[in-house]
């Protein structure tokens, strides 16, 4: 990171506030089959046009990202901070409710092996991955755009679950992770992008994303400061209650 950009980042990076666990909530974006495993057309179509263009990715969201966000899910289980899933796919059986991005790689897709990147809702690869399936507990969102705000109502439901922080997690950092952080910003919360339960590309793609998003728009923190600086919080709360 150049010089000078790194030392506004820093700064900018010590305006963010206390993160209270009952006005926080926890976005997983589109942990679904098809973004992340190599069995499904979205990745062998990638890679037939590219080979090997994913490999990185897959083998950090198996070996780091789904590991670091389990836990992460565990501990607003425990602490009682909600989590919300997104799932990035289609509404209508023809894929036509889509973005023109989304309908051009299925289109590639259907050129090249007969099938569409983008599933329907329905189907099976559309679900998240085993490894962090939903409890009932938790609130799974259906999407259709990249940003989660643009095509839900999760405004008005943050809003009303009195929600001010709200944490990202998922893939693609670069993509749909980045428009949903960017779109929470916009909308007024504090927003903390959890780097280590997120995944790009390549690496240079992932910090450059993660960068641009802490310059300005809100906050970049590793899922152990998140926790860390969770349990501070909540330890304060306590000995506030005690006192009074």
């Amino acid at each position: 990171m150049e010089e000078k950009i790194e030392s506004h980042y820093k700064f900018c990076q010590r305006l963010i506030k206390e993160i209270q666990p009952k006005k926080t909530t926890l976005i997983v974006v589109d942990m679904q089959k098809y973004q992340v495993q190599k069995d499904f057309i979205a990745y062998k179509a990638m890679n037939t046009v590219t080979p090997g263009i994913l490999d990185y990715f897959v083998s950090e969201v198996e070996k780091k990202l789904t590991p670091n966000l389990r836990t992460l899910i565990n501990f607003c289980h425990d602490i009682g901070i909600s989590v919300i899933y997104t799932k990035y796919s289609s509404f209508m059986p023809d894929g036509s409710d889509l973005p023109k991005s989304a309908k051009n790689l299925n289109n590639v897709a259907k050129d090249l092996l007969g099938d569409v990147a983008f599933p329907h809702i329905s189907h099976p690869s559309s679900d998240i991955i085993g490894e962090l399936k939903p409890e009932d507990r938790d609130f799974v969102l259906q999407k259709n755009t990249s940003g989660t705000f643009i095509s839900t109502r999760l405004d008005s439901f943050l809003r009303n679950m009195d929600i001010e922080t709200v944490l990202v997690s998922g893939v693609v950092t670069n993509f749909c992770v980045h428009s949903t952080a960017r779109e929470a910003a916009d909308y007024g919360f504090q927003v903390v992008i959890v780097e280590d339960c997120c995944a790009a590309w390549t690496p240079e793609i992932h910090q450059a994303a993660l960068t641009s998003f802490g310059l300005i728009y809100g906050f970049v923190l590793t899922y152990e400061k998140v926790i860390k600086k969770i349990a501070r919080t909540t330890k304060k709360i306590k000995e506030q209650v005690a006192v009074h």
